[in-house]
């Protein structure tokens, strides 16, 4: 049998083998799932609570969940709390040893606290701005739970059509696909398809006769001309957003595998401290404690919406480790 001969029948044989066919496993459809948005609910829990438990957990924390019970608001399942000394124990392991599972609870506390008292989520929860610098406290250390609802409880939900933060959601949707690889874009090709490249204001997209410019601070939305941009900036507070995401580039996104490995350890990154600072999560309290008293602002009740994310400067409207006067 001459050469050519036998590299043909080494191939017949080879392609006739099973076991050399390419079988994609559970696994790897997946993550194929997962990339495409699809991921089942079940799959992604078991995914969140895989990455979560690598942090510890405080003994206050704990403590607090031996006592936690469930409730079900508009078909969906919230944590209640039975008195106020689990708040207590969860603001502890928060403020006092960073446990992001603590963290965590703290905003889903907050978020939900009138709707479980009022018994309904309508109107919106009164402390959803109490609630967003946990969560962000628990994000920058690389808690998956607490970046997917920072995502969809503050982004998406609680921002308002007139100031949507598309720009923090695709930050954060990038960071949690970046925790691992079997974790869904979160949205992220839904948010590109409903953008496009097209204006953020009037939805005017490149012409021969019109170039749309990007932003120069978070080179993430487009603008048709200088009044678009000026609209989006001051009436649509991307003007916080842009700083917000420029803190975060700068502070956060080189230094977050440092700081999440830091935290499993049970420990404090320094660039953790410079970000918290960075943030206005360290402010002091009389900043705003007029906010977490009253829910007014310069005397005037507010609409937590608007205090969700940043003030003009990128910091947040209240701190993380704020004494809250939160009653049942």
């Amino acid at each position: 049998m001459g050469r050519k001969q036998k590299l043909r029948q080494e191939r017949k044989i080879k392609n006739k083998n099973p076991t050399s066919a390419v079988v994609t496993t559970a696994p790897e459809a997946t993550v194929e799932a997962a990339s495409e948005g699809r991921m089942p609910e079940a799959a992604m829990k078991a995914i969140a609570d895989e990455i979560d438990n690598m942090f510890p957990k405080s003994d206050e924390y704990v403590q607090a969940m031996m006592d936690m019970d469930t409730e079900i608001i508009n078909g969906n399942e919230h944590y209640k709390l039975n008195n106020i000394e689990q708040y207590v124990l969860f603001k502890q392991g928060a403020t006092e040893h960073g446990c992001v599972h603590s963290m965590l609870l703290m905003g889903k506390i907050l978020r939900i606290w009138s709707a479980t008292t009022k018994g309904h989520c309508n109107p919106p929860p009164m402390y959803i701005h109490l609630a967003y610098p946990w969560l962000l406290e628990g994000a920058i250390r690389g808690s998956f739970r607490c970046i997917m609802n920072l995502i969809g409880e503050c982004y998406m939900h609680q921002a308002g059509p007139d100031r949507r933060t598309d720009a923090l959601f695709d930050y954060w949707g990038k960071i949690a696909n970046n925790t691992d690889t079997r974790i869904p874009a979160l949205g992220l090709n839904e948010l590109k398809y409903r953008l496009g490249r097209k204006c953020v204001i009037c939805s005017k997209t490149d012409t021969k006769t019109l170039t749309l410019t990007q932003c120069m601070g978070c080179s993430f939305h487009c603008y048709c001309s200088e009044s678009c941009q000026t609209t989006h900036w001051n009436e649509h507070n991307h003007r916080g957003e842009c700083k917000q995401l420029r803190i975060l580039h700068k502070y956060h996104k080189p230094y977050a595998k440092a700081i999440r490995d830091a935290a499993i350890r049970g420990d404090i990154h320094p660039a953790l401290e410079k970000l918290q600072y960075k943030l206005g999560l360290s402010r002091p309290l009389e900043d705003y404690q007029e906010l977490i008293d009253y829910n007014t602002h310069d005397g005037k009740l507010i609409n937590p919406k608007d205090y969700v994310v940043a003030r003009e400067d990128g910091t947040v409207w209240v701190g993380s480790f704020p004494s809250m006067c939160v009653s049942g």
